[in-house]
């Protein structure tokens, strides 16, 4: 059975609508926010250029803010995915360009406040003072997060302990595993600041009808198109059982890319 760890990006992907973009078009308004999300496909601004230029025009009381979020939906299938990777002790990871405090307070709606306290949040900072909205970057890249790193730091980690195991064993006087343990990293999008993080997945998932989506078709990335969570659970559970094997996944991810929308 291969360990498996699972990181999701947030907006637009564990929740259906982008949190961050509904408070942002209180300040700017829609028509003006999505000029500059061709600008940034154009790749003619930054992400980051642009964070600064949406959260700066934001004028909320946090709970203001929070209110406006209560009608965004979460993905039909993330609680039962959730409690699935819970119950086969599952890394888990949210890894998002969006605001650690917002997240947060999404997730206890739907886990409750001490599950939410204990999920592991990868995202930007963020502090509200006077109505003004203060972000810390989680790091200088143009994304403002770039996801790719805590997969790649992931990764390493895996590598490095198995070594270790290997010295215990030869120490110990005892035969190594022949055939070394596989290690499936799974990663779930839906935008283009996911790109970094998708082309170091082992297994990507896009959601359907989204950027990310469209972007893995035009460059041919292998990935699985989504609608809901229930198929991350599904595809975890048969890694787990058996009954897919990652060489089948990688297949039909690669048939998945080469399909015109």
């Amino acid at each position: 059975m291969p360990r498996i760890e699972v990181f999701s990006d947030f907006d637009g992907t564990i929740s259906i609508e982008d949190t961050g973009c509904v408070l942002i078009d209180t300040g700017m308004g829609t028509l003006k926010r999505k000029e500059m999300d061709k600008k940034i496909m154009n790749h003619e601004m930054t992400f980051l250029e642009a964070m600064e230029i949406w959260w700066g025009g934001v004028s909320l009381t946090y709970e203001e803010g929070l209110d406006l979020l209560r009608t965004v939906p979460l993905d039909p299938g993330f609680l039962n995915f959730h409690s699935y990777i819970q119950k086969h002790d599952i890394p888990f990871s949210i890894v998002s360009c969006g605001l650690d405090i917002l997240i947060k307070d999404f997730m206890s709606w739907y886990l409750g406040q001490e599950q939410a306290d204990q999920l592991v949040i990868l995202a930007n900072y963020a502090r509200v003072e006077d109505r003004r909205w203060l972000v810390t970057y989680k790091d200088d890249s143009p994304h403002s997060h770039d996801k790719s790193v805590c997969i790649r730091e992931s990764k390493q980690e895996f590598k490095r302990q198995q070594v270790e195991r290997q010295k215990k064993a030869e120490m110990a006087g005892e035969t190594a595993d022949q055939q070394a343990e596989e290690h499936v990293v799974v990663f779930c999008g839906d935008g283009i600041s996911d790109l970094s993080a998708a082309r170091e997945a082992d297994v990507l998932f896009a959601r359907r009808g989204r950027d990310l989506e469209k972007y893995c078709r035009t460059h041919k990335i292998p990935f699985t198109p989504f609608d809901s969570f229930d198929k991350v659970t599904e595809l975890i559970q048969g890694l787990q059982d058996g009954s897919l094997t990652m060489t089948e996944i990688q297949r039909r991810q690669q048939q998945e890319c080469e399909t015109s929308l």
